[in-house]
């Protein structure tokens, strides 16, 4: 997944294992600093369909689903 805010771009993967009998978290973190929004959000399917969205508000959680975009979303910090 790559998001771009302004000039400054982030990139990383989801991983689903680490070692014998674990699991990581599915979930992705940006630390997005003091903009309201990322720009885009690029999501690259394993199957190769990238998914494009644009102006995600920052602050909250949100779930993608291939081919659908957000399904949900979340704002975090109760306020």
């Amino acid at each position: 997944m790559r998001v771009v805010a302004g000039t400054h771009s982030q990139i990383d993967e989801v991983k689903s294992g680490g070692s014998y009998i674990s699991q990581s978290d599915f979930r992705l973190h940006f630390g997005m600093g003091p903009v309201s929004k990322a720009d885009l959000v690029e999501v690259r399917w394993p199957g190769g369909q990238v998914e494009t969205l644009k102006d995600v508000k920052t602050g909250q959680v949100i779930w993608v689903k291939e081919g659908s975009g957000i399904v949900r979303s979340e704002k975090l910090g109760g306020g």
